[in-house]
């Protein structure tokens, strides 16, 4: 067997999917680029979420002994 063959099949059988890896590949660079960003809006919106809703949150009262 051809080595690269091999190292894909290896990665293969380690779980990682090459699908995803070759489709992405076979994007342009401005594409990912879109992608990266679309995704780091959402991730960045998320947060701003986690932290409006923490501000919102009551302290809990101290348990009584």
């Amino acid at each position: 067997m051809d080595p690269a063959n091999d190292a894909i099949e290896q990665a293969r059988r380690a779980g990682f999917d090459m699908d995803l890896l070759e489709t992405n590949l076979a994007l342009t660079p401005e594409e990912r680029w879109r992608q990266h960003d679309t995704a780091l809006e959402f991730v960045l919106e998320l947060q701003q979420a986690r932290m409006a809703r923490d501000a919102k949150l009551q302290p809990t009262p101290p348990a009584a002994r």
